[in-house]
């Protein structure tokens, strides 16, 4: 073969491999240029407070991606239970879902502690406590061995309970209640310590169980009651007050490490506005509900919340081994 062939010949195998490599990267580009959607799956009802909010980080995203990212909203247990989703945002399946540090402590069981009972006084408590060294130690083996990120806290309201038959003054008045629970040992744990029976499951479960007695009561914040229609199969909201929840937005760490720095920025900020919007929505909900439930009928009881605190000491005594010997009390103290 002469020269000019061979020259020929590599001019060929250059613009075949050339073409070949447009090809491949076609794909890539459309990608590119359709953008990302993150897949957001909750157990809260359309139209609810975190619902909206979750409408609300899906705008800001979308807006100040330009387009390039959005987030594909999956309420009401679509996508399956609580702890379903949390097992498929664990294994990267699913990019985002919103719940509270007492299911995360099936993952990791130091978080559990902020949303212990009777531990925060207000929502400013609830985010220094996440400012401390360590919570912010459990966060950091939630995303490296768990594979959450974990986002700013949302507040979800107050959880009060609520009873078909029996009003609950004092701690004794639980006895031998079948109560819903989440679907976090935390909750088991409290409702075993105060003479109750726990039920753990999801939501989306709740309103059947307690219209057929399967149930006898649940606790929630007043928004979640109401969203729910808890009190079409209830009588009594009893205000024990005994855990202000803090809502955490994770996201799938094979999500977030594939997003490139400023993306994560965006989308933590379209999670922080979210909050905003949820938080504002309960707060209101928390103080119009009131007047609304009791012109229907409902029954609220002053409970002994001070007692209910002094029936729960055995089972901070119990968790010290997992939160930390002197965590729970320092917390409580900031």
């Amino acid at each position: 073969m002469d020269d000019t062939s061979g020259r020929a010949v590599g001019i060929r195998r250059r613009v075949l491999l050339s073409a070949t490599g447009a090809a491949l990267a076609l794909p890539r580009l459309a990608t590119a240029q359709q953008g990302r959607a993150l897949r957001f799956g909750h157990v809260h009802p359309p139209g609810g407070e975190v619902t909206r909010g979750v409408e609300r980080a899906a705008e800001v995203l979308r807006e100040r991606s330009g387009g390039r990212l959005r987030i594909d909203n999956f309420p009401s247990s679509q996508l399956g239970g609580e702890r379903e989703m949390l097992t498929q945002v664990s294994s990267g399946t699913l990019d985002l879902c919103i719940t509270g540090p007492g299911a995360l402590g099936t993952w990791v069981r130091a978080l559990s502690i902020l949303e212990s009972p009777f531990i925060a006084r207000d929502w400013d408590h609830v985010t220094r406590m996440m400012g401390n060294d360590s919570v912010r130690r459990s966060l950091a083996t939630l995303a490296e061995q768990r594979g959450m990120w974990a986002q700013a806290p949302w507040y979800y309201g107050t959880r009060q309970m609520t009873t078909r038959d029996r009003a609950l003054r004092e701690p004794a008045d639980l006895r031998g209640l079948k109560m819903r629970v989440p679907e976090a040992p935390l909750f088991v744990d409290m409702m075993r310590t105060l003479g109750a029976a726990p039920t753990p499951m999801s939501l989306g479960e709740v309103y059947l169980a307690l219209q057929t007695g399967v149930i006898d009561g649940q606790e929630n914040p007043l928004p979640t009651i109401a969203a729910n229609r808890f009190m079409e199969v209830q009588r009594y909201i009893n205000l024990t007050g005994h855990i202000l929840v803090p809502l955490l937005p994770v996201v799938a760490a094979q999500t977030w490490t594939a997003l490139p720095p400023a993306d994560q920025a965006l989308l933590a900020e379209a999670l922080r506005e979210g909050g905003v919007v949820a938080g504002g929505l309960v707060r209101d909900g928390e103080q119009r509900l009131r007047g609304e439930f009791a012109g229907r009928g409902v029954v609220f009881v002053d409970s002994n919340r001070d007692a209910f605190r002094t029936a729960l000491a055995p089972l901070y005594q119990r968790y010290e081994e997992i939160w930390g010997r002197g965590v729970f009390a320092a917390l409580q103290a900031l």
